[in-house]
């Protein structure tokens, strides 16, 4: 049964799974390609302002700039963001359909069910993190971006990473509340807040939220940050872990 919570969540999804990572797969595609002509034709030599550094958004006319601005600032973090908080609140759905009593009614565990879950969100993230470097990869390679190839994969691992973060919080208030839409509602005011807080706040703000230890040492420029990663990656584990807790203690809808 352990192996088929798994599993069967997996094959439930796999169509949402081909469906978003078709649209990750496109996106850098869409902007990527035309780098050099709009560097020539000195379209990316933009004014700075308050809108582009509340979106994180700056030096455009640069290759990193560019790249980080419309992929990894932009629409592949949105992307990806809710990607990961739409599959995570999966369970919590299912508290309110009425369908998780025929789960928990196999010999398998509450925490047993919501491990496999999450096991399930980590790999659709994973494979949707890959789809999107391998799309990056190759609109470097066709709009001639100086970028090196390492820090690439470096930039897109601590994006996912946040997205796997911003999956278990999404779990976690699902497994506390078996509200769905609550479990999307905190998700998405906790992703602003620390998306506001990273590009707006002063520096000790900024080290509160979740998205500067994705991004804010610049992973384009300058490559890998194991520290950075292992935070997101511990506060990922911590969020998991206070889900498996509450999950199991509380009294369920079913």
């Amino acid at each position: 049964m352990k192996r088929t919570v798994f599993t069967q969540t997996l094959k439930e999804q796999r169509r949402g799974l081909i469906g978003w990572s078709a649209g990750l797969a496109v996106v850098p595609m869409l902007y990527l390609p035309s780098y050099e002509s709009l560097k020539e034709q000195g379209s990316l030599d933009i004014e700075q302002n308050s809108m582009y550094d509340a979106m994180g958004l700056s030096d455009f006319a640069s290759a990193t700039g560019f790249l980080n601005s419309t992929v990894y600032s932009l629409m592949g973090l949105l992307l990806m963001l809710i990607f990961a908080v739409t599959i995570a609140t999966r369970s919590a759905a299912q508290e309110e359909n009425g369908t998780l009593d025929l789960l928990l009614a196999q010999p398998i565990s509450r925490t047993g069910l919501l491990l496999q879950r999450f096991a399930a969100l980590a790999v659709q993230v994973t494979i949707a993190t890959a789809v999107l470097t391998v799309s990056v990869i190759a609109g470097v390679d066709a709009g001639k971006l100086d970028v090196e190839t390492g820090n690439i994969v470096a930039a897109s691992a601590g994006l996912g990473l946040l997205a796997l973060l911003a999956g278990a919080v999404a779990l976690l208030v699902g497994a506390a509340t078996g509200k769905r839409s609550l479990a999307l509602g905190v998700a998405a005011l906790l992703t602003v807040a620390g998306y506001l807080a990273n590009n707006l706040g002063g520096d000790w703000l900024r080290k509160l939220s979740p998205f500067y230890y994705a991004n804010g040492d610049s992973p384009l420029v300058n490559g890998w940050n194991g520290v950075h990663l292992a935070v997101l990656a511990v506060a990922a584990a911590v969020a998991l872990t206070l889900a498996l807790v509450s999950f199991d203690r509380r009294d369920l809808a079913v």
